[in-house]
């Protein structure tokens, strides 16, 4: 069994636990800290999990909506390399750090959970001055900078992928899954078509959108405009809302919902027979957990062109098809598109393949183990025992 964090830091035993959740930007660091901090509040009721993030991130709606209280830092990302970008990272670093030292001083958590996302970074710097212990979870098969730099003073890592060990030292890994809300893993798989019926696909590029795929979906708009059996459901991200919903009116053939952002993403993958989105480690997570078929488009410049590793090791699995960003015009992703939903025996194997990658454990593992960790009886179920 792994040893108790951290006796410098003596609120270990604090009634409830006390967890610090440190992560967000975007959906897939601020989802997985959400489903962790759920599995620690069925294994423990009452355990006072909280968060840290930023007011511009997602993480400042999401939070508060699941019922947990976020506390606001300062932070920023380290964007071009001018000198004014390098000022006010620094700033906002500094006053992520005094921030994060007031906030556990006068809390004093049990341990620090990061999840990515440039919060993380000052958080975490700021508990590892307090002696308090830090633990993270990493979504993807290569991590990015700022995990790596976090990882050498981490106490345990828990990864998406066990290709990530390698950067992170020797002894700290646990290979989970990625980490997803209980609400995935209820989802029943697609029914078999019925002749007649329509034919549902769900399109999406995560919780910010994406560029290629709403351009694309705008030039498929005159390509579908008359299929009547069609069904589209549309998450553009915020900016590009109108511009794709435009290109679909009048449209004759399809039914065409355009959302901004899409709140329920468990009740939009229940309704879908297939899923168009980018290959980032959580919305992978998510399909698979849902069990469907899915159509991915990596975005190229994730950090070592990760996304494509994703969807090439999804694709090799039998889970998904795939289509290089620089191919993904119109013609390109209806043609595609079309040839999935034709072959409905195909479609019910690739679903049954994204099934079997999924790891709907992984988020109780990792509370189990977090408890473990702190030396709450509610841990004896972690890893390793």
């Amino acid at each position: 069994m792994a040893g108790t964090l951290g006796s410098e830091w003596n609120f270990v035993n604090a009634v409830p636990p006390r967890i610090l959740v440190t992560g967000g930007g975007t959906g897939g660091h601020v989802y997985p800290g959400l489903a962790v901090a759920a599995a620690l509040g069925r294994l423990v009721p009452g355990v006072d999990v909280r968060f840290a993030g930023t007011r511009r991130g997602l993480e400042s709606r999401l939070v508060p909506a699941a019922g947990y209280r976020l506390y606001l830092v300062p932070a920023s990302p380290l964007r071009g390399l001018g000198t004014a970008a390098r000022i006010m990272f620094l700033v906002n670093f500094v006053g992520g750090v005094m921030r994060s030292l007031v906030l556990m001083t006068g809390w004093r958590p049990a341990v620090v959970v990061g999840t990515g996302g440039f919060v993380g970074g000052p958080v975490m710097l700021a508990a590892r001055m307090l002696g308090v212990p830090c633990v993270l979870q990493e979504q993807n098969a290569i991590p990015g900078s700022a995990n790596r730099l976090e990882g050498r003073w981490a106490r345990r890592v828990y990864l998406g992928f066990g290709a990530a060990a390698r950067w992170f030292r020797a002894g700290t890994t646990v290979v989970t899954g990625n980490p997803v809300r209980e609400a995935f893993n209820g989802i029943p798989a697609p029914a078999d078509p019925v002749a007649g019926e329509n034919r549902r696909v769900l399109v999406f590029g995560g919780s910010r959108g994406a560029r290629t795929l709403n351009l694309a979906l705008v030039e498929a708009a005159g390509i579908w405009r008359k299929r009547g059996d069609l069904e589209l459901r549309i998450q553009t991200g915020p900016a590009a809302r109108d511009e794709v919903a435009a290109a679909w009116e009048g449209a004759a053939g399809p039914r065409v919902a355009v959302d901004g952002y899409i709140e329920d993403m468990p009740d939009a993958l229940s309704w879908a027979d297939l899923v168009v989105s980018r290959a980032g480690a959580m919305t992978l997570a998510e399909l698979q957990a849902a069990g469907r078929p899915a159509l991915l488009v990596p975005f190229p410049h994730a950090t070592d062109d990760h996304q494509t590793l994703n969807a090439e090791a999804c694709h090799e699995a039998g889970a998904a098809q795939v289509l290089a960003d620089g191919d993904c015009d119109g013609a390109t992703l209806a043609a595609m598109v079309d040839e999935l939903l034709a072959d409905g025996d195909r479609l019910r194997d690739m679903g049954r393949a994204a099934a079997g990658l999924a790891r709907p454990e992984a988020a109780g593992i990792i509370a189990a183990d977090l408890l473990n960790l702190i030396g709450h009886p509610a841990g004896r179920l972690a890893p390793g025992d």
